[in-house]
Order: C-alpha cells, then structure tokens, then sequence
C-alpha cells in the first residue's frame, strides 16, 4: 500500500478532529491562568554565541484563526543566523504552533529546521480528545497516546506564560509531547532579579527549564529563562549550554498591535 501524502494525511487528521470536537471535555484551564499574551505580540531577540553576534530569533502572536472547530492562537518562531555565522553554519528554523484559545494546549505543530547539514521538517497534530497524537514525517506517519491538554515544544513556553505568579523554590510541570515521547517538562523557580536590556530594565522571574527534547530556542539540558515579574511574563532573556560552549538569547525589540509597546520597565 502506498503510503499517504502529507497533505491527504493532516486534512484526514483534521476532519476526524473536528468531528470530535464537540466531546473534548471543559478543563476550566481558564480559571487557573492570566491573559499573557495576545495577537500583535512580536518580540525579538539577539542570539549570541561564545559572546559573539549569531542571529536573530523572533517569536511572534499572529492573528487568531480556527482550527477544527476551534478558535486557536498562531504562534510563529523564527530564528536565523547572520551572514557571518551562515558563512560556517547556517541556521534557518521557521516553527509554527496552533494553540486553543479557550483550553490553551495544542492542536498542531509545523517544524522547519535548517541548521548546518542537518534538515529536519515534521508535523504534528493533536487530538485531544481521544489523547492521540499523530506525527508525519517523510510522509511517513506514526500515531502517538498522548496525556491530556498535552503541549508541543513551543505551546509550552506559552502555557507558562498563563500561569499565575509563581513562587520562589517552587516548580511547575508541563506535559510535553516531542521526539516521539512523551515528557514532563520541569521549570524550577530559582529566585528574581533585576535585569538590563535593549529594551529597558526589568523586574524578572529567572527559572530552569529542565529539557529533555529537542525544543525551541532549547535543546537537551539545563535551559534557563528570565521572565518579566509581571502578568505578561514576557522572556527577556535565555540561555543554554550546547556540545561546544553556550547560546544566549537577550530581548532586543517588543512590539504589539498596532505598535503600542507595553510599559513593562521602570
């Protein structure tokens, strides 16, 4: 038997998702979150490795959209490395993720990654309802069992974005499906600091991100991220270590809809 395309299999995956729908069960998630984010969002960072200018990453709300049946927020990260860098390494990542309006975990995730020789692109799409996840890859696809309200590698970022304030010493779990598995993903609450930016100086939740997959602007390891202490809890900066030596990651830009920029520094 031939195996499908991937366009014929994700609008298979669609229709069987939408007819479900109706049945994904009321989570009441918005009680237990904050408003963090909203379309018109673009921030944009500095990517620097071993202290020297690599590329620029951007994350980025997009217009809301539907989805099976869904109102869904589209989420956009880029990241591209510089003419210097590409010289040696090119990187050229483009992932996209759809996340529910109202339950806030994931409907699909759209992976593009270009980095040096390496080429990655895959899709994954969510149903929630019947806790499956369906991965296609080389037009090769493989289902999943997933846990409930699952997210993706970029949802997750999102997802922590909505939790209310946070405590010092405490840790927050997130059910992640990436690389075939399934994961916790662990964010331990270190402390806060005050921290300089382009952008102004902030008032931040610095956190560890225990990672165990390969992630957005995170890959395997300890990941830390500093969040603006406030209800946007925008990342202001991250970094991580890699094979050779660390990434940091610093805000440079924030921009909303219709240009209005948040006081978020004092």
């Amino acid at each position: 038997m031939k195996k499908p395309c991937l366009f014929l299999f994700i609008l298979l995956l669609t229709i069987a998702q939408s007819q479900a729908s109706e049945s994904i069960p009321d989570t009441n998630l918005q009680q237990k979150t904050i408003q963090a984010y909203a379309p018109g969002e673009r921030l944009v960072y500095d990517v620097r490795y071993l202290g020297i200018s690599a590329g620029t990453a951007v994350l980025e709300v997009l217009d809301k959209t539907e989805m099976n049946g869904r109102d869904v927020y589209h989420i956009l990260s880029t990241v591209r490395s510089n003419d210097f860098i590409s010289f040696f390494y090119p990187v050229n990542n483009r992932i996209e993720s759809f996340i529910d309006t109202e339950n806030l975990y994931s409907h699909l995730i759209k992976i593009k990654q270009h980095q040096g020789k390496r080429r990655r692109e895959k899709v994954i799409g969510f149903n929630q309802a019947h806790h499956r996840a369906v991965q296609v890859k080389n037009n090769r696809s493989t289902v999943f069992k997933i846990p409930p309200n699952v997210q993706d590698s970029l949802s997750s970022l999102y997802f922590f974005r909505t939790f209310p304030p946070v405590d010092v010493g405490t840790s927050a779990f997130i059910p992640v499906h990436e690389s075939r598995k399934n994961w916790e993903l662990e964010i331990q609450v270190l402390n806060k600091e005050r921290l300089k930016t382009e952008v102004g100086v902030f008032d931040t939740v610095k956190v560890k991100a225990v990672v165990r997959f390969e992630g957005l602007l995170m890959d395997k390891g300890d990941v830390y991220i500093w969040f603006t202490d406030d209800e946007k809890r925008i990342p202001v900066k991250i970094k991580s270590k890699i094979k050779i030596g660390s990434i940091s990651i610093s805000l440079k830009s924030l921009s909303e809809k219709n240009d209005i920029v948040a006081s978020l520094s004092e």
